[in-house]
């Protein structure tokens, strides 16, 4: 088996106690009803999303259920005891199958921010620095145990600090490994410096002047670098503010109605059009969070 990735359509190992244990732990972190530091995805149905938007290097572990992705060609398969590792800005389909006994889809993301990243790229002695050739993968929940187990350890005390010198002991041994494209730091697209922008308060009325403003940009510039990403301002903000949309209803309790008002539609019958059309998939098809 590749360090990098799993080849489609083999079997998963079965997890050992060890990871049986850490599994067990990171599942009630998941069901934590405070905020945890990761993302919680929780579902009852199973789904499928087409070119979700991820801006930021990731790793998904499920606990519950198993996970499907594709950048291109095949399907990736991850279950429990495995992780799937995002190691740039992407986007890719992802289907999400709830577990056969409990009828729950249940997992965690973890992500990889900046100062994660740059932390590890000061601790590497030369890093070689791999722009492309690295997309997502499925990797072994095992050499990451130890951190993972630490990385649980010093949140139950809200030691955020030696958390996140966890989390940069999981990306220097995935870079041990081989997964070179994760230490590289190329200047964001502007696309995604866009998303995030809108995202932090998407029901906002944004306008080509608003985005122009806070990037410190012409009108002309913008234009320009978008052509070249072959998209317009307008897509942009739509996709953020679905993506935003998607986000809520994979980790919150709340009513689609609630979930398009907070993502800046008046119109829910107008939301569910373009979420279809973006993720093809119904919003109400991804399944609440209740009994969970």
């Amino acid at each position: 088996m590749s360090s990098l990735a799993r080849a489609q359509g083999s079997p998963a190992p079965a997890p050992s106690s060890t990871e049986t244990d850490l599994l067990s732990r990171l599942l009630n972190l998941a069901r934590d009803e405070r905020s945890p530091p990761c993302i919680r995805v929780l579902a009852k149905n199973s789904h499928t999303l087409s070119a979700v938007d991820i801006d930021t290097p990731l790793l998904a572990v499920p606990l519950q259920g198993s996970k499907r992705a594709r950048e291109k060609g095949d399907w990736i398969d991850i279950a429990p005891g495995q992780i799937l590792l995002v190691p740039h800005a992407i986007a890719f389909d992802i289907e999400n199958i709830p577990d056969p006994q409990t009828g729950f889809y249940v997992a965690i993301g973890i992500p990889l921010e900046d100062h994660v990243l740059s932390a590890a790229r000061h601790l590497v002695r030369n890093p070689v620095l791999v722009k492309d050739g690295g997309g997502i993968s499925c990797i072994p929940l095992a050499p990451h145990v130890d951190d993972l187990t630490n990385w649980l350890d010093a949140l139950s005390k809200g030691d955020l600090a030696r958390a996140c010198h966890s989390v940069v002991g999981i990306v220097l041994t995935l870079y041990a490994q081989g997964h070179r494209t994760l230490l590289y730091a190329p200047a964001p697209a502007l696309s995604v410096r866009i998303r995030k922008m809108v995202d932090t308060d998407p029901t906002r009325e944004w306008s080509s002047a608003d985005i122009e403003t806070k990037l410190g940009i012409s009108g002309a510039t913008l234009r320009r670098h978008l052509a070249a990403e072959s998209l317009s301002l307008r897509e942009i903000i739509s996709n953020s503010r679905l993506s935003h949309a998607l986000t809520l209803l994979l980790t919150t309790r709340l009513p689609v109605k609630s979930i398009a008002a907070r993502a800046g539609y008046a119109s829910i019958s107008s939301f569910v059009k373009r979420f279809r059309a973006r993720y093809g998939v119904e919003p109400s098809a991804i399944g609440g969070l209740g009994g969970i």
